[in-house]
């Protein structure tokens, strides 16, 4: 039932709202969307969108295909780790891992292996390279003696990176269960208010949910180096996520 059905709120109040509401107090308001419960979400177009599409579920993993990481270097929660799949155009996001306390790279590294995933590139961001004052040595230099190199992601701007995650997202599925910390984030990730210019600022807030976000514009700068070297035809995506009995662990 659409709210003009109800008769309960005019078409009068409606356009009213529109004039005085931001569009996410206007869809929360109306139409009770959980996605636009937080003022100035980034991403919640995009998250409604894929949610309506039932693009968010529990995701069938292809062994065929490989596994790529996208990691946001720093520590503890600082450091996060998305795994995704590029099949025919759609990017399955099959797990993500963040960092706690003290965790640091070899802890990552210790976690990505332990998954047993087939992988194919790991990606990071160019403060990979930054030198280490205690030891002179990158962090790109470390990852490599724990057996792991990545391919550094060269420097953009915040505001190019979320425009190429939002398009990004129109191709993206989730698994809900596996990615449930980053879809807890990611939901939250919002843009600063300007009381002098009354609107948002382009620049969000940078808080514990910038990881995981930027694990995902990340993936969106990207995605198009996932270049899976099986390329057999799996089929269109169809509406429906099949289940899963994949464990990596196992």
């Amino acid at each position: 039932m659409t709210v003009n059905d109800t008769e309960v709120i005019s078409q009068e109040e409606i356009e009213n709202s529109k004039k005085t509401m931001s569009q996410e107090e206007y869809m929360q308001e109306l139409y009770c969307s959980f996605e636009s419960t937080v003022k100035g979400a980034v991403y919640a177009d995009e998250l409604r969108r894929a949610r309506s599409e039932n693009r968010i579920g529990i995701l069938p993993f292809y062994s065929d295909h490989k596994v790529y990481t996208v990691w946001d270097i720093g520590v503890g929660q600082a450091l996060a780790v998305g795994f995704y799949q590029r099949i025919n155009g759609i990017i399955y996001m099959i797990d993500y891992w963040e960092g706690s306390e003290n965790n640091g790279i070899d802890q990552a590294v210790l976690i990505v292996n332990r998954k047993q995933y087939n992988y194919g590139k790991h990606f990071a961001p160019h403060d990979i390279n930054t030198r280490e004052i205690s030891t002179g040595k990158t962090r790109l230099d470390y990852a490599k003696r724990l057996g792991l190199e990545f391919t550094v992601i060269s420097p953009n701007k915040v505001d190019d990176g979320i425009q190429a995650g939002k398009f990004m997202f129109n191709r993206l599925m989730i698994d809900e269960e596996k990615c449930s910390l980053w879809l807890d984030a990611i939901s939250d990730y919002k843009r600063k208010w300007d009381n002098r210019r009354n609107m948002y600022k382009e620049v969000p807030y940078h808080n514990w949910t910038s990881h995981a976000a930027d694990v995902h514009r990340y993936a969106a700068i990207v995605e198009d180096k996932m270049n899976d070297d099986y390329n057999q035809d799996i089929g269109g995506w169809t509406g429906e996520i099949p289940e899963s009995s994949f464990d990596p662990y196992d």
